[in-house]
């Protein structure tokens, strides 16, 4: 049984790798727009998932010009209605799906998404590099990475495992400044921390200056050579070390496609 099952999933991974690498990269893309945020189902995202799981089961429509214009005017039009809702990866996922749907126009549609692919991987490490310097929230580690440690549930993995915040800590933050939003409370409160948890944030905060400035400069310059030919490992890095933490998996995977 053991066996077979290996067998079945060398199968399956000699299958993959055997198609031409754009095909592989259209199928993980209609993969991901049908699977993200699959736990926050919203119906005005009904068509578009429906359309992409069509496109995962009829190879014909994988490769149909016709399919990815409705697949982009349909995330375009979700964008542009229900801008209110959306987080910044998603409008990432929204570029991509363009990206390869200008692919499937073009003679040499590898070299199309590799292209896209490194411009947009590049110019999001390099915005997000320069934000976080003008806005200087992450220089002392202090206003924004330890506040988030400190009241976002997705870090709260980080939180107990590298600051050594207990769980109920970090609940009792969350209802403080929850209260505080609903009643309208402007006097200033105190969170509970600890000399760890402001060390980490520190640490985590230069770390990300430093990951996302290498990332940016290995996909937009081809200097230093030597960066700009292993972009790709400095980009796992990141996903590695950064999602390790932040388990944000729908930028993650976006990254990766």
């Amino acid at each position: 049984m053991r066996l077979a099952l290996i067998q079945r999933w060398q199968w399956g991974l000699h299958w993959l790798m055997a198609q031409p690498r754009h095909h592989l990269i259209l199928q993980l893309t209609v993969l991901l727009v049908a699977l993200h945020e699959i736990n926050q189902f919203h119906w005005s995202r009904l068509p578009e998932r429906l359309l992409a799981v069509a496109m995962l089961g009829r190879p014909a429509w994988l490769q149909s010009r016709w399919a990815w214009i409705s697949l982009s005017a349909l995330l375009v039009v979700n964008n542009t209605v229900y801008w209110f809702r959306l987080v910044n990866h998603e409008y990432l996922i929204t570029y991509w799906v363009l990206a390869c749907t200008l692919a499937i126009f073009a003679p040499k549609p590898r070299q199309v998404l590799a292209w896209n692919g490194r411009w947009l991987i590049g110019l999001c490490f390099a915005f997000a590099i320069a934000w976080k310097l003008i806005a200087g929230e992450y220089l002392d580690g202090s206003s924004f990475l330890h506040l988030t440690f400190l009241l976002d549930h997705r870090l709260a993995m980080g939180a107990v495992l590298l600051g050594g915040v207990p769980v109920e800590t970090l609940t009792a933050n969350r209802e403080l400044f929850s209260l505080m939003q609903t009643t309208g409370y402007t006097d200033p409160i105190a969170l509970t921390s600890n000399p760890l948890m402001s060390s980490v944030s520190l640490v985590l905060s230069y770390w990300t200056l430093s990951i996302e400035g290498l990332v940016a400069l290995a996909f937009l310059s081809p200097w230093p050579a030597r960066l700009w030919r292993q972009r790709d490992w400095w980009l796992i890095l990141f996903i590695v070390t950064t999602y390790a933490v932040i388990p944000v998996f729908a930028f993650a995977a976006i990254l990766r496609c």
